[in-house]
């Protein structure tokens, strides 16, 4: 399963506390930057978000970028803006012309799509390219037969204790 497709966020909570570069930025940066990362989590390509050409409004690309995240997350583009520049300073995250990415979210993407692939490639060598193991009837008729034979016999009867009784 891709990671963008997961209800949750991987968040590395001993990482985000510690991390010595968003440690650096205000608290409302660190509120709007959660709130990016959500954003980012449910992207096409995840950890990424393109600034399309309808989004340009302004030269500066992070303003762009702001008024793009206005419309996702409960921040003003002002607010958003000013977050954006200061993750840049920090090196939280990168604009590279128009994609907006953060780096350890494209990182793990690209670890669980080549773990996907691996295991991918074991099952069908495993399988034989079949979609799901066959089941093994005689295995599971045995299993049957034999619970069949050992109850056969018994008769259930209702004592004061509830218990089982055998026929005498």
């Amino acid at each position: 399963m891709a990671l963008r497709n997961q209800p949750y966020l991987p968040l590395y909570v001993q990482d985000y506390l510690t991390d010595e570069k968003l440690n650096e930025c205000s608290p409302a940066t660190q509120g709007v930057y959660i709130k990016l990362l959500c954003v980012l989590h449910k992207m096409e390509e995840y950890g990424t978000i393109l600034l399309k050409q309808s989004d340009k409004q302004s030269d500066k690309q992070s303003k762009n970028f702001a008024m793009k995240f206005a419309r996702q997350i409960s921040f003003t583009p002002d607010v958003i803006e000013s977050a954006l520049n200061e993750l840049l300073d920090n090196k939280v995250i990168t604009i590279d012309g128009d994609i907006l990415y953060q780096k350890r979210m494209v990182k793990d993407n690209e670890l669980s799509i080549k773990r996907a692939e691996a295991g991918k490639k074991g099952g069908e060598t495993t399988w034989g390219n079949t979609k799901f193991a066959k089941a093994n009837t005689k295995a599971k008729t045995i299993a049957n037969s034999e619970y069949e034979y050992e109850y056969e016999n018994v008769n259930i009867t209702n004592t004061k204790k509830d218990k089982f009784q055998k026929p005498e």
